[in-house]
């Protein structure tokens, strides 16, 4: 089964750009003289999110292969489809690591946030609110789970 081999470039240049991503952060933080342990921890837990992503990707490809394997030694007309799930999530990890470099190189380089490419990115406020989800009480909404 030579086809479980999954490509392991999309992910080497993923790891790469959240390199990038933590290198050029914490030299705007160094610049601006805002560093803050907190503000790192939060950053790696998302790296972290991020390979956890690329994994459950890895597990679907393998997964996806091993029961097509299987069901066509069995003659079963049902397969699992055969998407390129790991360069997927790693070309949403790069897309996503170019916005936040781009904005790292802003605070070092303030006329890098002149070029008209980086004035079309809507400014990071790092004091905004993340996006949370509230999840009600059964009681407050009668509903059971």
């Amino acid at each position: 089964m030579e086809e479980l081999a999954i490509q392991w470039q999309p992910v080497a240049v993923a790891a790469v750009m959240m390199i990038l991503d933590i290198l050029t952060g914490f030299a705007g933080a160094v610049k601006c003289k805002t560093i803050e342990s907190g503000k790192m921890r939060e950053g790696l837990w998302h790296k972290a999110g991020f390979f956890g992503l690329i994994a459950l990707a890895f597990v679907y490809e393998v997964g996806a292969l091993w029961l097509n394997f299987e069901v066509a030694e069995v003659g079963i007309g049902v397969s699992v489809p055969d998407l390129p799930a790991v360069g997927a999530v790693c070309l949403f990890i790069v897309a996503t690591e170019v916005v936040s470099i781009c904005e790292n190189l802003c605070a070092l380089n303030p006329v890098i946030a002149q070029l008209p490419v980086i004035k079309t990115l809507k400014p990071h406020d790092p004091d905004a609110a993340d996006l949370t989800v509230e999840i009600e009480d059964e009681h407050a909404t009668g509903a059971r789970l």
